[in-house]
């Protein structure tokens, strides 16, 4: 790993660290400002896609944008320091903050960039002390340009747009407000001031400024300013000339004389709000050191306890710090979207479909009592026909697209029945199967087969016949996206790909594409939802459905031969032309019919899959293409694998054990790259594949196309631990331990959507993969489930897992704090002395000089994993109730304070 820990909250610094070309992110609770900051102080500052305090920043920016970057000048005698070139630096970094440290001959300088969590601006604080043996004079200036526009007009009438700002110079710094929103179909009147304040030590104001790139730079330019260079003297009074200029926050502090081992402190508060008393307000709670220093540990504070409510300890201090920025991962999702970072510069806000389900997962355990509103907000998505919107805002508008384009991607449906199913386990609500909520209306119809150009409605609510908003219980909203896919199928009568699935590269195949991967996981679900309906049962024997529903229900009144696509092709138009305006009448269904149709048609789906598109090179095939061609097999003596397809078919129960213990054979075979050990997406197909998508066209080695995709290794762990398969289970998911913490991935303590084929770590903090992982660790490695409330105790833990007797873990549970202790027996060696445990960082192979990990012994075991040998909760032993550890509910509750403890041999 590049990074070292401080402590035992996450707390981790680097050195030299801009030869890594990294970023950190800055956020509030709300996420109501959103930046990214690098140890060069590159980056930028937003509150959404179109208001941007700093010009946006793409990766390339971060190492190469002068315009990109909080500069801060000190100039001395002899010397013009710029605090983002590097000088014998070290970067920390902290929940939620960045500190770099530097050191020049005279001066140790530390630049503290943080968001106060309940603030809206970016807090920098520059502090300069003498280390040298003489007196210094010293003059600072900051420069921080001003950009305060959309994100669009980086490269759409950029300097047309730089007309439009307005600029008022304040005793403390510049107010930036533009007269306009350029928008040509449309323009308003703009309402943002973006703002930069500053001070130095006890509120001592700027003696002046320097408030536009013209003033700042005159004749020099960004490398050599003429404010800097030619020490100009600063304005202090607004003229004309600085509106309808390009803008930038360069303040002049007055010069000062540092004693040997004496200080300076400037501070810089920037952000933008729509009222000045706002600002004014939010300035007066950060206006002295005192304050920021305040607000600073608060910060710390509040991150640290948000992140309490679900803790891990495995007795490893490097590997439980780095679970902590995991752990974070997905609500820096919730609050950045799949946006504003620098890799993520296709974004424009907001989180897709898939996005929202997942990382619903690991909010689970984290933020529990909130996810039932986020759950049933979010099948407000859902359309009639199966579909949904896919983009959904901060401020929880749903979009149906981010570039306006009428498409499908046909594995969306599966990601809400998982989450649901994980939300009615941990909190016994069955109840909100019941619930009624509205479904998502717009242009699109039969899954964007065709567009109502005549379609005005601006609430995007979908109406019956009589113009009446319709409502169905979230059981149907679940059985709408899932037995439309049963039918929607091609002519090898798996479900169509559509626009594309998961895997967003596989986007060229949506006349004759089909998806085998996704189409296990809709068998899966159709299981899945049989299981819910007869625990459901005993609540209530009937439920009410959108009369139109009850075509697909074909097995209740007309039956259809399942095994000819033409037919269920047939049925599912029938629905989707009927449903285009809908009666709005409900039907009584009893739940055991509905069970009946939905087992018929798992277990054709099942049965199909596991016949036909198994192959006898010992995996399965996922895809067909665009021609109708199958996409995986040997071609050419190349053989052709894809991932996905296995993970799907593995974690569906579609595969056999048979069938699971070849495929791992293949996997690790064709997929496992030997010299980075981790587990690729795709075999090299070595061609373009047009009918199948964009994704061959990257190189080899990145994104869709061959590199490590964390999320899919994480979820092959996941799969395999689920079928009972632990010791190849545990081999995938230490696999992306070991690449996220090698140096060559050059990443801070987190998990990246894939590293490439040098192993670097690629697209950091807004990746599903954390979520999942997070799901994985408590309820696979760990065992920690819930049925229906009651805690279900099934660890799958090897003597890897362990660096010393114990593992301990804490979450909450309706407001309770559960915690359980892990305790196993010594390992002992095959016809050996019982060997002991030292510290996993201690553990080096004299070798390879490599660490084993998870706390790995040298000794052979004569079982590859653990098995409970004893539970108690509290004083009283827990029996086994039909085969499983279980402990109810309310005894739980009534009790929080108890440890479980669980004996492992």
């Amino acid at each position: 790993m590049i990074y070292k820990f401080k402590d035992t909250n996450g707390t981790f610094q680097v050195e030299n660290p801009q030869k890594y070309n990294l970023y950190f992110p800055l956020t509030n609770a709300k996420g109501e400002i959103l930046s990214s900051i690098s140890p060069n102080l590159a980056g930028d500052i937003k509150k959404d896609n179109d208001h941007f305090l700093m010009q946006p920043a793409s990766i390339e920016d971060i190492r190469n944008n002068l315009l990109c970057r909080r500069e801060f000048f000190i100039k001395t005698d002899g010397d013009t320091i710029r605090c983002s070139y590097p000088y014998k630096d070290i970067v920390e970094c902290g929940l939620l903050y960045q500190n770099v440290i530097k050191q020049t001959t005279d001066l140790h300088i530390e630049i503290l960039n943080f968001i106060p969590y309940n603030l809206k601006v970016e807090v920098m604080q520059v502090n300069i002390q003498n280390t040298s043996r003489k007196e210094l004079k010293i003059t600072a200036t900051s420069f921080i340009p001003v950009f305060a526009r959309s994100e669009k007009n980086l490269r759409d009438h950029r300097h047309v747009t730089s007309l439009l700002n307005r600029v008022e110079l304040d005793k403390y710094g510049i107010f930036v407000k533009p007269t306009m929103i350029f928008d040509e179909r449309g323009h308003r009147v703009n309402e943002t001031i973006y703002f930069i304040l500053g001070y130095e030590g006890e509120k001592i104001a700027p003696s002046g400024q320097f408030p536009t790139l013209d003033c700042f730079c005159q004749e020099g330019n960004l490398i050599n300013p003429d404010a800097i260079e030619k020490n100009i003297k600063p304005i202090s009074e607004k003229k004309s000339e600085f509106d309808g200029k390009e803008t930038c926050a360069a303040f002049r502090f007055k010069e000062r004389i540092l004693k040997p081992g004496q200080n300076s402190t400037f501070f810089l508060i920037m952000g933008m709000d729509e009222n000045i008393k706002n600002i004014r307000n939010t300035f007066s709670k950060l206006d002295s050191p005192q304050k920021i220093k305040n607000a600073f540990q608060d910060t710390k504070a509040y991150w640290i306890g948000y992140l309490s409510n679900l803790s891990f300890d495995f007795k490893d201090n490097a590997y439980n710090n780095w679970l902590i920025w995991v752990k974070l991962q997905p609500t820096l999702r919730k609050l950045f979207g799949c946006s504003y970072l620098p890799h993520f510069d296709y974004g424009k806000g907001g989180r897709g479909w898939r996005d929202l389900w997942q990382d619903a997962l690991a909010l689970l355990l984290i933020e529990n009592t909130k996810v039932k509103k986020l759950i049933l907000h979010n099948f407000k998505g859902v359309r009639i026909d199966g579909t949904n919107a896919t983009v959904i805002t901060n401020t929880g508008e749903f979009i149906p697209d981010r570039n306006r384009i009428s498409r499908v991607w046909m594995d969306h449906g599966v990601w809400p029945y998982l989450t649901l199913s994980s939300y009615i386990h941990k909190n016994a609500d069955l109840e909100i199967l019941l619930e009624e909520l509205p479904y998502f209306k717009d242009c699109q119809l039969k899954r964007a087969k065709e567009i109502d150009a005549g379609f005005k409605q601006k609430d995007n609510l979908l109406r019956a016949k009589n113009g009446k908003i319709y409502k169905g219980n979230v059981l149907e909203h679940i059985l709408v996206q899932t037995i439309v896919q049963f039918f929607n199928v091609g002519s090898h009568n798996i479900v169509k790909l559509e626009n594309a699935d998961w895997n967003d590269g596989l986007d060229m195949a949506a006349k004759n594409g089909e998806s085998g991967a996704f189409s296990f996981m809709y068998a899966h679900n159709l299981a899945g939802i049989c299981k819910l309906l007869k625990e459901l049962k005993t609540k209530t024997k009937s439920v009410s459905l959108l009369k139109e529903l009850k075509i697909l229900l074909d097995r209740l009144s007309k039956p259809i031969n399942y095994a000819n696509y033409k037919e269920k092709q047939r049925r599912l138009e029938e629905y989707l032309e009927k449903t285009k305006n809908i009666s709005g009448e409900k039907v009584k269904v009893a739940i055991d019919d509905i069970i009946r149709d939905l087992e018929e048609k798992s277990n054709h789906m099942n049965n199909w899959l596991r016949k036909n598109e198994w192959l006898s090179l010992g995996f399965f095939n996922g895809y067909y293409d665009n021609k109708g061609k199958r996409v995986e097999g040997r071609y050419n003596k190349t053989i052709h694998m894809m991932l996905t397809s296995q993970v799907f078919a593995i974690m569906s129960g579609v595969a056999s054990d048979e069938q699971i213990k070849n495929t791992w054979a293949s996997i690790k075979t064709h997929l496992y790259d030997k010299e980075l050990k981790g587990f690729r997406l795709n075999t090299d197909f070595g061609s373009l594949c047009l009918d199948l998508g964009r994704a061959f066209g990257f190189s080899y080695g990145d994104k869709e196309n061959g590199a490590f995709f964390s999320h899919m290794v994480i979820m092959l762990a996941n799969a395999l631990y689920c079928r009972g398969f632990i010791k190849e289970g545990y081999e995938a998911m230490n696999s992306i331990y070991n690449m996220a913490i090698n140096e060559r991935a050059k990443i801070y303590p987190l998990i990246p959507e894939y590293f490439n084929s040098q192993g670097r770590g690629l697209y950091l903090y807004l990746t599903g993969s954390s979520s999942w992982y997070i799901h994985t660790l408590l309820e696979e490695t760990l065992g920690i489930k819930f049925n229906y409330g009651d805690l279900v105790i099934k660890p799958k833990l090897v003597p890897q897992n362990f660096s010393d007797s114990t593992i301990e873990v804490k979450f909450t549970l309706s407001g309770k704090t559960i915690k359980i202790i892990f305790t196993r027996e010594p390992v002992p060696p095959v016809g050996g002395t019982i060997q002991g445990s030292a510290p996993r960082r201690n553990r080096i192979n004299q070798k390879t000089n490599a660490i084993r990990p998870w706390g790995f012994t040298a000794a052979k075991t004569t079982r590859p994993f653990y098995e409970i040998k004893d539970i108690f909760f509290g004083k009283t032993k827990i029996i086994k109730e039909n085969s499983i550890f279980l402990i109810r509910r309310e005894s739980l509750l009534k009790n929080p304070d108890k440890i479980i403890k669980v004996y492992l041999h």
